[in-house]
């Protein structure tokens, strides 16, 4: 494959080795004339792509220990207790990850300088220009991710020479802020344009522009308030936009689906944190996503090469701890013809049958209000084509920016600088369209109402929302055998047309049933009435009970299935006619949750302390909760304060800078 991601371990493994430790005696040497040339460059250049790639930024760190805590999510879990670290809030300048991420930043910094400060300055060549240009691109882009979580830093645009080069003073914010846009608009006309590269690993020239918007945007923002730089946000985004390179993929699941399973979407997806491979290898280059952050699935038994269907999976489905947890202020956000909730949000528990070979694992739906009881979903390990699956470390791929962002952030823009204008809605109104399932073609379903009432029934059918299908969900009342109401709890997606749904829950093959389960197929509503797996023949007679040679559990005619009406959503139900702030605030929550923007936005919009503190309250009134306990689950937010807008100077640093000094309350 044509991925920088593979010459990286040739350039460099971990964070020291591009160099050897100092040695009285050299055993090996290329003059740096040599070195940074030919193919040769091209493994610099890896090497300045690689911090990305460390568990200190996005292998892990961005979107687990730095930004588990926020409004859109907590550390956590049944039984899993975590009083100190940053997930909580309770940390000081010592921690390991904090003074990872700096270091690792730092050191993408140096080989940056190097590369560029070794560069032919004579070699105008297209591809020299523009290794050069992201080189020099990455640069800005480390200090941009340094400034804006520590505030003042050394500002780095030399190779350190020397001892006496390691102290720094740290560099005013807005003074790292004007080196880094002028950084990137130099890259701006340097590297390609996106359509001569097929894979998003690497950074174009509407990756830079898409950047410069939200750097601009946090420059307008907490602690520059520089509002002029709304203005610039806009231009650059705008740049994006009119380039006609970049489009929004038609499906939001299919998005973070193609990021599990290696596929680059690179007209939605415009640059990504690249992972592969199981860490088996030499090539060691895969990242916690979708294992730190996914839906919990604890066995380590793997089947290699082995695919489920869109009824069940198999234990290679992949382990996930499920360490994040989704508040209730983000889900109570989408409402429920939002198709983006239950594929963003968990909607479905595994369930382990090993009665069959291989084990079957089923996904169960999850019923009932919100209680703080669902994970993160966006990365899901069973969409991996990597066997086997390792148990930490995934080949999944971690959206840096993607086109979905840059409209919002037009939007945003458009909004501080002109207003409400068509320009604005139209940006975020492609967003809100994509997020419903609205296309051409389809559209989800948007109401339901009770047609026939059935009979048979023993229990209140409830049909959750699990994404092997449409998606639709509801909830029902009974009386004497029959549905007496009907509630639309997630409209689905896909829906050519209105269906006539047959009203609980559909047969399926190789699923385990139980005694006096209910299932509907073909308009009649079956009783198990023996237990077992169903084969894949479904019951379909209209009295009596099917055989278990033919179905695998007994399925008894029960009766005439309930039947419901329904209506799909229109695109004048989902476009805001008027956009606020606070409509972007919220469509940024619902579009990007998870993917470590919503912290330094919710700093930038000066509103992060008053709104982690709101989410504390959330938890303490919440009348339901299960999976995790109220103690863990508002720790952080209740540790919040006002020195938590920046993180401290790490300890790495403090002890080798000597004209370093510390963030306040540190």
């Amino acid at each position: 494959m044509k991925r920088l991601l593979y010459i990286i371990l040739a350039a460099c493994t971990g964070l020291g080795s591009c160099k050897k430790f100092l040695s009285t005696t050299p055993t090996s040497f290329l003059p740096p004339a040599a070195y940074y040339t030919g193919s040769n460059l091209t493994n610099a250049l890896a090497g300045v792509y690689n911090p990305l790639f460390n568990a200190g930024v996005y292998g892990s760190a961005m979107f687990y220990q730095l930004g588990a805590c926020t409004d859109e999510g907590f550390y956590g879990g049944a039984g899993r207790v975590l009083t100190t670290g940053v997930q909580v809030y309770s940390f000081d300048y010592t921690n390991g990850d904090v003074n990872n991420f700096w270091t690792t930043l730092y050191t993408g910094i140096e080989r940056a300088n190097e590369l560029m400060v070794h560069v032919n300055p004579n070699d105008t060549s297209a591809t020299t220009q523009a290794i050069y240009g992201e080189a020099l691109f990455l640069r800005a882009y480390y200090h941009f991710l340094l400034v804006s979580s520590f505030g003042d830093i050394p500002l780095k645009t030399a190779p350190t020479n020397s001892l006496d080069s390691l102290n720094l003073p740290r560099t005013a914010t807005a003074k790292v802020y004007a080196q880094i846009v002028a950084d990137m608009k130099t890259a701006e006309g340097k590297v390609l344009t996106a359509d001569k590269m097929p894979y998003s690993s690497r950074v174009t020239k509407t990756t830079v522009e898409g950047i410069l918007a939200r750097v601009c945007l946090y420059m307008a923002g907490y602690p520059l308030q520089d509002h002029s730089q709304y203005a610039n946000a806009l231009a650059w985004a705008t740049k994006v936009e009119s380039s006609g390179l970049h489009s929004l993929n038609p499906s939001y699941s299919q998005f973070f689906i193609n990021e599990a399973s290696d596929i680059y979407d690179i007209r939605e997806q415009m640059w990504e944190a690249d992972f592969s491979g199981n860490n088996t290898t030499t090539q060691q280059t895969g990242g916690w996503i979708g294992s730190a952050n996914g839906i919990p699935f604890t066995s380590t038994a793997t089947y290699s090469n082995v695919t489920g269907s869109s009824d069940y999976i198999y234990l290679d489905s992949g382990y996930s701890y499920g360490f994040i947890w989704a508040t209730a202020k983000l889900y109570n956000l989408y409402d429920v013809t939002d198709a983006r909730r239950d594929w963003a949000i968990q909607c479905f528990n595994y369930a382990f049958n090993t009665a069959t070979a291989p084990p079957i694992v089923s996904r169960t739906p999850i019923t009932g209000a919100f209680a703080y009881n669902r994970t993160p979903a966006k990365w899901r390990r069973p969409y991996e084509k990597v066997y086997p699956k390792n148990k930490n470390y995934t080949p999944e791929n971690f959206p840096i920016l993607r086109y979905a962002d840059v409209l919002l952030m037009l939007a945003e823009a458009e909004l501080n600088v002109n207003g409400s204008t068509p320009t604005a809605l139209a940006a975020i109104n492609q967003v809100r369209e994509r997020g419903y399932g609205l296309t051409a073609s389809t559209a989800p379903v948007k109401a339901m109402t009770l047609v026939t009432p059935g009979s048979g029934y023993t229990m209140a059918p409830v049909v959750g929302a699990t994404n092997l299908g449409s998606g639709l969900a509801y909830t029902t009342t009974m009386s004497g055998g029959a549905i007496t109401a009907i509630t639309l709890t997630a409209g689905g997606s896909g829906f050519t047309s209105a269906p006539t749904v047959y009203i609980g829950n559909a047969w399926a093959p190789k699923v385990a049933y139980t005694v006096n389960t209910q299932v509907v197929n073909a308009g009649n509503l079956y009783t198990v009435t023996t237990a077992g797996i169903s084969t894949t023949t479904p019951p379909i007679q209209a009295s009596g009970a099917s055989t278990a040679a033919a179905t695998g559990a007994v399925f008894t005619y029960a009766g005439v299935a309930a039947t419901a009406s329904t209506t799909l959503l229109t695109q004048a139900d989902v476009d805001l006619t008027s956009v606020t702030m606070q409509n972007i605030m919220d469509e940024r929550a619902r579009e990007l949750c998870f993917e470590s923007l919503r912290r330094p936005d919710l700093i930038r919009w000066g509103i992060f302390i008053p709104t982690m503190k709101s989410v504390a309250s959330d938890i303490a009134n919440a009348p339901v909760f299960t999976t995790n306990s109220k103690t863990q689950a508002v720790l952080g937010y209740n540790n919040i304060s006002d020195r938590n807008l920046l993180f401290p100077i790490p300890s790495s640093e403090m002890t080798v800078n000597k004209a370093i000094i510390q963030n306040p309350g540190w």
